[in-house]
């Protein structure tokens, strides 16, 4: 314990630095009631995380200005970490590196990084790294699986065929007789009463509303929450604050389009799921 305290104080530090510069759920109650993006800039430009990326430029006056600057703030905030870590903590964070660069949040990661993630951290010589690398990429690749699922059979009426086709081919906790039932599921309470049995949600008010991504964040953070107590001085505060980052700039990506079509404050706080803000 006290070498991994030695070997992780000063990159855990300054997460916790930069953690408690993140925007809060009352930042986004004052977002969505701007009128413009104008005010949302200027407000930006007041906050630490995002004043420095400005760099004193006045002509960020446009949505799609800001909005590269704020997906440009994560890419800051990696190199910055980077500059922490030493080697072997630089392979694991190199692991979460290509979600980081995927600007456009409508287009995910394809099921191939997910599959090539998995087996490199099959080779991580260090233990204690390995499980908590392959339950937090495990329980990623589980929910995005559902999701998929989901959607696939709901909105788009795939087959089960067709469904399982698209799926990352990796499993965790989620056991393949439960996929298949998932996946062949005769309506929505069906596929929620298979949910409801399995490890995710087992005993748990865990399955909000899966059709906007509340399960999947639900399921997330207490993963996070719980590797972050058990192991305060690892790899899991940093992946915690890039996952927290992630939602943050969905989340006022969000906002500033609801902002440009003049959307009232109660629909944008709708669109960006505030009510399951911390």
């Amino acid at each position: 314990m006290a070498g991994k305290l030695l070997e992780y104080s000063g990159l855990v530090t300054k997460v916790r630095a930069m953690s408690g510069r993140l925007l809060r759920r009352e930042d986004f109650e004052r977002i969505t009631e701007f009128q413009t993006v104008q005010e949302t800039i200027s407000f930006l430009r007041e906050q630490e995380s995002y004043g420095k990326i400005y760099g004193g430029r006045e002509e960020i006056k446009h949505r799609g200005q800001v909005e590269e600057l704020i997906h440009n703030s994560v890419m800051e905030d990696y190199r910055k970490l980077w500059r922490f870590a030493n080697s072997r903590q630089r392979r694991a964070m190199e692991l979460y590196l290509e979600q980081l660069t995927c600007k456009d949040r409508a287009v995910k990661v394809d099921a191939s990084y997910f599959a090539r993630v998995w087996k490199e951290i099959g080779e991580f010589p260090d233990r204690r790294t390995r499980r908590m690398l392959q339950e937090i990429f495990g329980t990623q690749i589980d929910w995005l699986n559902i999701m998929w699922i989901y959607r696939a059979r709901h909105f788009f009426h795939q087959d089960p065929k067709s469904a399982e086709g698209m799926l990352i081919p990796v499993r965790y906790k989620l056991r393949r007789e439960e996929t298949n039932g998932l996946l062949e599921a005769d309506g929505h309470e069906e596929f929620l009463r298979i949910l409801g049995d399995t490890a995710y949600c087992r005993g748990r008010d865990a399955l909000v509303r899966i059709e906007d991504e509340v399960s999947y964040h639900y399921v997330m953070g207490r993963m996070y929450r719980r590797l972050c107590r058990k192991y305060p001085f690892s790899i899991a505060p940093v992946y915690c604050y890039f996952y927290e980052k992630e939602q943050e700039i969905e989340h006022l990506t969000t906002a500033l389009e609801g902002i440009r079509y003049q959307l009232a404050p109660k629909d944008i706080r709708e669109m960006i799921l505030l009510h399951a803000l911390v």
